[in-house]
């Protein structure tokens, strides 16, 4: 099995304003479960994609991760997190 790791995309608070970017955002998370099928990687739970498309349009930012590194925690587990700034 290879290495992997989480992609994330990032959005600027003030981007997210622009149309053509929320549209961006909210098309990439309503079909990143099929595409990243066909390219063969690991897709998210169909909440996480949900949730991110929640988060865009609530304009909440921040992160989970707290600036530090973590093995084995699940998707599930990151999403009941509050994010930080």
């Amino acid at each position: 099995m290879p290495l992997s790791r989480p992609i994330f995309v990032y959005v600027k608070l003030k981007s997210l304003e622009k149309p053509e970017v929320r549209e961006f955002v909210e098309f990439y998370m309503k079909h990143a479960d099929k595409l990243v099928r066909e390219v063969k990687y690991v897709p998210l739970p169909k909440a996480a994609y949900e949730g991110n498309v929640k988060h865009a349009k609530d304009k909440k930012i921040g992160t989970v991760f707290g600036g530090n590194n973590e093995v084995g925690i699940t998707v599930e587990e990151l999403m009941k997190r509050e994010a930080k700034m």
